[in-house]
């Protein structure tokens, strides 16, 4: 038996030792560390400018996402979205969102910025007002200021008996009239109303030109509050009362002094009256929409920019150690096998890319705002941790850049004798099945980014195809051999 062409020393040109070759593996790997080391400065230079790129998509679908979520708001709220918000909505990106300001506190910041128009604005916040009272204990309420002495608690008593004797003739004559009256809830008229005006202006009177708190009836409750005074309070506080005049007592404040008369009422009438609540007036502001992923351990921040850092830096040096590694393997291959290698290596090379690249640019934005659509469908605000999303925004991407290998893995199989091209055609739905579990594996729990990795992997896959049938395919190194028969 004799093999043609078998005469060549096919390895004439590796004539090096195992030793040598150690040697040479050793100064390759000293050049890729040596590689990987410069690029990791430069990775660590930019790892800001990195984490800013990768925060895009994120930062573009939590920016939709408020805006959508604020569309709904203003929907909710008006019935309908005022066409010229819209542009301040979509291009400028300002989010409206209300909040309730102190109207006095807002005089008085316009005292000090406009002063000669603040002056002509007059408030009185802290009133009385019929709302405060509950119509159906009204009566109540003014039986009790008519007659204090039929209350059973002596210090209660006391105290109406204080107030009662800041009235004047008319107003007890009032109050009388009122306490006595039948009202018939059957018939409309303007008497409860004006019942209800009277008293809240009759209270507001009290309140405005009297120091209750430094009347005998009241000192003692200002100075060891009652806790069970405090009922009307949300948990009680025992020491409001003394604080609220300890203050009054620094600064001479005719609002504080007003406050402290209010909540001294209050607590006399108390199951007559509603809580007291400050008037506080709805505004609607605008803020600039920036949306960021955030941070929840001390050293997170530090960490994930160590890992961009490094990570860019493994990418800047990728082309440096795979040049170094090329050198070392392709002394050991054939002239054919290393054509090959430059052939298939930058298809590799581009599949790659074009996945990596097909995911932030197509699939991180529609993948997040579906994703996001649930939060407003449930109304949960989305609070994105940086540690989590790196690690979404680098795994799918690679995800995506490995399953684009898809062609060359096809290409790979047929040539070395698996499955023909004939098999690859008959059973292209069962690989397209195959693709889409596949796909589901690779990335989020979500129907979106499943279809936008399934359907150019099944595209690719026809790809695929045409590069097992118009590929070159390799010849055999050692020629044609030939196998002679026995002799008989």
């Amino acid at each position: 038996m004799s093999l043609r062409q078998s005469n060549k020393d096919l390895f004439e040109s590796t004539r090096m030792s195992f030793g040598e070759h150690l040697e040479e593996l050793r100064k390759v790997l000293f050049k890729c560390l040596i590689s990987i080391a410069i690029g990791c400065v430069f990775g660590f230079m930019f790892a800001n400018q990195v984490i800013r790129l990768l925060n895009g998509p994120l930062e573009r679908a939590m920016t939709k996402y408020a805006q959508l979520n604020a569309v709904d708001e203003l929907e909710e709220r008006n019935g309908y979205v005022d066409p010229e918000l819209l542009p301040w909505l979509q291009k400028e990106n300002l989010i409206p969102k209300q909040q309730m300001i102190d109207p006095v506190e807002l005089v008085s910041a316009l005292r000090s910025v406009i002063p000669d128009f603040a002056q002509q604005i007059k408030i009185e916040p802290y009133n009385f007002k019929p709302k405060n009272f509950k119509p159906d204990r009204l009566q109540e309420l003014v039986s009790r200021l008519a007659d204090p002495s039929k209350e059973s608690d002596a210090k209660i008593s006391e105290r109406l008996k204080a107030v009662s004797s800041l009235l004047n003739d008319s107003e007890i004559e009032q109050i009388k009239k009122i306490a006595t009256s039948s009202p018939n809830p059957t018939t409309e008229d303007d008497s409860s109303d004006a019942s209800l005006e009277f008293v809240s202006n009759l209270m507001n009177r009290l309140s405005k030109e009297h120091k209750l708190f430094e009347l005998p009836a009241f000192v003692e409750l200002v100075q060891e509050p009652e806790r069970k005074w405090y009922s009307f309070l949300s948990p009680p506080e025992p020491n409001l009362l003394a604080k609220m005049k300890s203050s009054f007592a620094e600064k001479e404040d005719p609002a504080v002094a007003l406050r402290l008369n209010r909540a001294l009422l209050a607590g006399i009438f108390l199951n007559q009256m509603a809580p007291l609540k400050m008037d506080l007036v709805p505004v609607e502001v605008w803020e600039q929409g920036n949306f960021q992923p955030q941070s929840l351990g001390v050293s997170e921040s530090f960490m994930v920019w160590f890992k961009s850092g490094m990570i860019t830096g493994f990418t800047f040096a990728a082309p440096f150690v795979f040049y170094h590694l090329w050198t070392f393997v392709a002394a050991g291959l054939y002239p054919h096998e290393q054509k090959y290698v430059h052939m298939y290596l930058p298809i590799s090379l581009t599949l790659f890319a074009a996945g990596v690249l097909l995911a932030f640019i197509f699939v991180f934005d529609p993948v997040l705002e579906f994703l996001f659509s649930f939060n407003r469908q449930m109304g949960i605000s989305p609070q994105i941790r940086i540690k989590e999303w790196l690690g979404f925004v680098m795994l799918m991407p690679l995800g995506f850049g490995t399953a684009f290998q898809l062609p060359l893995v096809m290409l790979f199989i047929n040539r070395i004798g698996l499955i023909s091209l004939e098999d690859f055609i008959s059973k292209w739905r069962v690989a397209i099945m195959i693709i889409f579990i596949v796909s589901m594996f690779l990335t989020p729990q979500d129907p979106v980014s499943l279809l936008l990795m399934a359907v150019p992997l099944s595209f690719l896959y026809f790809v695929g195809l045409a590069m097992i049938k118009w590929m070159p395919q390799s010849k055999n190194p050692f020629g044609d051999s030939q196998i002679e028969p026995p002799p008989a």
